[in-house]
C-alpha cells in the first residue's frame, strides 16, 4: 500500500501502459547526487553500466559541508600504518552495540568485512589519509590528524564488549579551521565525472514510472528553472542558502525560499527516463522537510536542521510512492558536544529538574540524543570554580579548531555564575533540590573513587563544591548549536539494498541507498558512521543491480 508523504511535491507513480514516450535511456537512474549517490554512480559505472544522474541542486548534498570522516575498521591500512590494532570482528562487537538491531547482526559483520576494501576503493580514487593518529577522546582533532576514536569506544560501557580501536578516517582537504569540506565527496566526484554519466542537474524527480506489473522502470523529471538566467539565480541562492546555514540558520532560510519560488514558478522542460536495470534513491533524509519532522520526529525540532534543502524526504516519499515501507521514522540523531574542554566531562549536564541523565563522558550524538528525546532538550552543564577555570585554561589552538574555540569563547560569555546552588537553580530555571541532591550524590561518588549509575570513570568524576558556581545551559537553541539528522527511511533488502513493501517483498526496480534507507547508522549515530553506510549501501545496490 503506497504513502504520500507531507512536504515532498512527490505525486503517485505513473503506470506505463505501453503508451508512454521516454525520452532518454539509460542502465541505472540515481536519483540524488551526495554521498551515497556518488559512490552508487562510480560503482555502477565501473561495472559498465550506463549510468543518469538527477540532483536538485548541483551534487554534494549534506556529505560534501560534512566533517568527511568515514568510520572503518577492521584492519584497514590507514590503521596498519599507524599502529591501531583492529579486527573484524573486534570492529562487529563494538558496532552491535550502537547498531542494537536496527539492522541484522550478518549485515553489521558483512559491513565490518568490507571496511578495510573500501577504504583502499576510496583511496584508489583519490581520497587520501596522510595524517597522524590522535588516540583521545575529542569532538574533532585539531589539524594534522586522519585517524582517531570518533565514537563511544573509549567509554567503559562499550570497551567492556570491543578492544577500543580508532576509526574515525579524516580524508586530506578539510578545512583547517571548521572541520568540514569535500574532502570525501569530491575526489569521489571527479571519479564519476571522468566515467561521464548523463547529469540532470536542477532537476527535480516529480514520480516514478512503473510498468503494469508494478515494476519501476523510470523516472519522470523536471527542471527546475524556466530559463538559463533563472537557473543562474536557483544556483545562486542555493549556493548561499549552503554557505550561511550553519552560521545563520535564519538568513540561509531566505536564500531557499528565493530558490524555492523559482522552483515553484518554473516552466521548465519535463524529462521521462528510462531505467532499463533499475532506479537507486540516494536523496538524503528528511529533516529539511518540517511536516515530515512535525509527523515523525517531533522531539528533535529545537535542534539546528543539518544538512541541505535537498534533504527534504523526497527520494523517502518516491519510494513510499510505490508501496515501499517505512521504517525507524521517528529516529534522529542530535549532536551535543562537549569535549574539549575534558574538564567539562568531568562536571554534570542536568535537565531543569536538576537529576543527571547521561555519562558526561559519552560521544556528543549520545549525549544530544537523549537529551532531545526524553528530557524537552534540555542540558544545563554544572561546574564549580575549579572546573571553569581549568576548562579555560584547556582550549587552545593546540587543542581544538578556531570554529570550536569560538563555540567555547561563546558558552562561558553566557555562562550563570552564583555563590550557592540554590542561587543558581533560581537563576537558571533548575528545581533547586534536585539540584541540591544531584550534586551531593556526585560528590559523595568522587568521594569514594568510584564508577556512578552511568558507569562514568571515576577520573573523570571531580567533586563541585568550590564556590562560585556556573551554569552552562547547552539546551537546543540556547547554548551555542545542537546540530540534528534523521535516520529512519525505506526498509531494504540487507543483502542487495533492494527496496521492500510491507510484506517483506521487493518493489521491483528499486533500490535505496544512504539516509533514504535504514542502515547501518539508522539506530545510533557517530562521527563517520553515516558516510561510511553510504559508501557500504550505494556500492551494494550498484553491484546488485549490475550482476
Amino acid at each position: 500500500m503506497s504513502e504520500v508523504l507531507p512536504g515532498t511535491r512527490v505525486s503517485p507513480p505513473l503506470t506505463d501502459d505501453g503508451s508512454v514516450q521516454f525520452d532518454r535511456e539509460y542502465d541505472v537512474i540515481v536519483v540524488g547526487y551526495g554521498g551515497a549517490g556518488a559512490v552508487t554512480a562510480l560503482e555502477a559505472l565501473e561495472q559498465g553500466a550506463s549510468v543518469a544522474v538527477v540532483d536538485r541542486f548541483e551534487g554534494g548534498g549534506a556529505t560534501a559541508i560534512s566533517g568527511s570522516v568515514i568510520y572503518a575498521g577492521g584492519g584497514t591500512s590507514l590503521q596498519k600504518r599507524l599502529g591501531v590494532e583492529d579486527s573484524v570482528d573486534n570492529m562487529y562487537r563494538y558496532l552491535r552495540q550502537e547498531t542494537d538491531g536496527v539492522v541484522n547482526d550478518e549485515t553489521v559483520l558483512e559491513f565490518c568485512r568490507q571496511s578495510p576494501e573500501n577504504i583502499d576503493w576510496l583511496a584508489g580514487h583519490g581520497v587520501a589519509f596522510s595524517g597522524g593518529l590522535f588516540n583521545q577522546k575529542t569532538t574533532y582533532p585539531v589539524h594534522g590528524y586522519s585517524l582517531y576514536p570518533s565514537g563511544n569506544e573509549l567509554d567503559y560501557t562499550y570497551s567492556r564488549e570491543a578492544d577500543p580501536a580508532a576509526r574515525g578516517h579524516i580524508p586530506n582537504g578539510i578545512a583547517k579551521w571548521s572541520a568540514m569540506g569535500p574532502a570525501f565527496y569530491k575526489p569521489i566526484a571527479a571519479a564519476v565525472a571522468r566515467l561521464k554519466p548523463a547529469f540532470y542537474r536542477q532537476h527535480r524527480v516529480n514520480r516514478l514510472v512503473v510498468d503494469q506489473t508494478g515494476r519501476v522502470v523510470g523516472v519522470e523529471c523536471g527542471a527546475l528553472a524556466s530559463s538559463r538566467f533563472a537557473a543562474l539565480r536557483h544556483r545562486l541562492w542555493s549556493r548561499l542558502a549552503v554557505a550561511t546555514h550553519m552560521y545563520s540558520p535564519g538568513v540561509a532560510d531566505v536564500f531557499r525560499a528565493w530558490a524555492d519560488g523559482i522552483e515553484k514558478g518554473s516552466r521548465g522542460e519535463g524529462v521521462r527516463i528510462k531505467a532499463r536495470k533499475g532506479v537507486v534513491l540516494a536523496a538524503g533524509g528528511f529533516i529539511f522537510n518540517r511536516e515530515m519532522v512535525k509527523k515523525y520526529a517531533a522531539r528533535f525540532e529545537p535542534g539546528m536542521r543539518l544538512g541541505t534543502a535537498g534533504d527534504d524526504g523526497s527520494g523517502i516519499a518516491l519510494g513510499a510512492s510505490v508501496g515501499g515501507a517505512l521504517k525507524h521514522m521517528g529516529n534522529a540523531s542530535a549532536w551535543r558536544f562537549i569535549n574539549p574542554p575534558v574538564s567539562w566531562t568531568r562536571a554534570i549536564l542536568v535537565n531543569r529538574q536538576g537529576n543527571r541523565y547521561v555519562s558526561e563522558t559519552l560521544y556528543g550524538a549520545a549525549i544530544g540524543t537523549e537529551m532531545m528525546r526524553n528530557h524537552e532538550a534540555n542540558g544545563i552543564l554544572i561546574l564549580d570554580s575549579t572546573l571553569y577555570d581549568q576548562s579555560v585554561s584547556e582550549i587552545s589552538a593546540k587543542t581544538a579548531r578556531l570554529i570550536t574555540r569560538l563555540q567555547f569563547r561563546d558558552a562561558i560569555s553566557k555562562a550563570v555564575k552564583a555563590d550557592s546552588l540554590d542561587e543558581l537553580a533560581s537563576r537558571t530555571g533548575i528545581d533547586p533540590s534536585g539540584l541540591r541532591e544531584t550534586v551531593a550524590s556526585y560528590n559523595a561518588i568522587a568521594e569514594k573513587g568510584e564508577r556512578d549509575e552511568f558507569q562514568k570513570s571515576p577520573e573523570y568524576i571531580q567533586a563541585i563544591v568550590k564556590p562560585p558556581f556556573y551554569a552552562i545551559d547547552l539546551s537546543a537553541g540556547k547554548g551555542g548549536i545542537t546540530p540534528v539528522i534523521t535516520l529512519g527511511g525505506l526498509q531494504v533488502d540487507e543483502a542487495s539494498g533492494r527496496v521492500l513493501k510491507e510484506s517483506g517483498e521487493p518493489v521491483p526496480g528499486l533500490y535505496a541507498a544512504g539516509r533514504n534507507a535504514v542502515g547501518i547508522p539508522s539506530n545510533s549515530y557517530v562521527t563517520g558512521l553515516s558516510v561510511a553506510d553510504c559508501i557500504f549501501s550505494g556500492r551494494r545496490a550498484a553491484r546488485d543491480l549490475c550482476r
